[in-house]
């Protein structure tokens, strides 16, 4: 078995936990906390291709962005209007 089908394995097994390909409760979770599973993951991506990684780096950042903005939209919806933006009024 190579180095890059040994990553490939182990970035296979990670993904069936939906935090290691970057979807969280971005609500009450930390981003910060996500950017260290992202530096993490995208060395063990890396480490089977550069396409692989690439496409793994784009699928993680694209789901992080996706939950942000949904956590943005709750919190945004529960707001009086008083203290939403002006665009959102």
């Amino acid at each position: 078995m190579t180095k890059s089908e040994a990553y490939a394995i182990v970035l296979q097994d990670l993904q069936k936990c939906s935090v290691f390909t970057g979807l969280y409760d971005a609500k009450n979770g930390s981003s910060i906390f996500m950017d260290g599973i992202s530096t993490v993951m995208d060395t063990i991506a890396y480490g089977v291709s550069e396409e692989v990684g690439d496409a793994f780096t784009d699928l993680f950042i694209k789901n992080m962005v996706k939950c942000e903005e949904e956590a943005q939209k709750e919190h945004s919806d529960t707001l009086l209007p008083s203290m939403r933006s002006r665009d959102e009024r």
